[in-house]
């Protein structure tokens, strides 16, 4: 069986108004593999609604959204405090070189 007891926790962090099976986060370590191998695909077996990656610009300063086939749903750049650096970095390695990044790596080249 794979899995864990993760059905409080996702019942309470679920956004009901979405619709029957609620929402919650997964981690994304994983996503760059083909196939994905991360908690959403391999333990949950379901597919994403979004994943946000930070672009590789110089300042990783800009964001993309993308579904579940690594398709541009939205992108932004965000003003106010964004998080740290080294975290907007680490999130755009987790998912290198994978059909989640594409995206961004077109617009930091653009």
């Amino acid at each position: 069986v794979v899995g864990n007891r993760l059905s409080d926790g996702i019942r309470i962090a679920s956004l009901s108004e979405l619709g029957p099976g609620g929402s919650w986060s997964t981690c994304a370590i994983g996503c760059n593999q083909s196939p994905p191998r991360d908690v959403a695909h391999v333990q949950f077996q379901s597919r994403i609604a979004f994943k946000l990656v930070w672009v590789p610009n110089r300042g990783y300063d800009t964001f993309v959204l993308v579904d579940d086939d690594g398709n541009e749903l939205a992108r932004g750049k965000p003003t106010g405090e964004l998080p740290d650096l080294d975290q907007r970095k680490m999130n755009y390695e987790i998912i290198r070189d994978s059909k989640y990044s594409r995206i961004a790596e077109v617009i930091a080249n653009a």
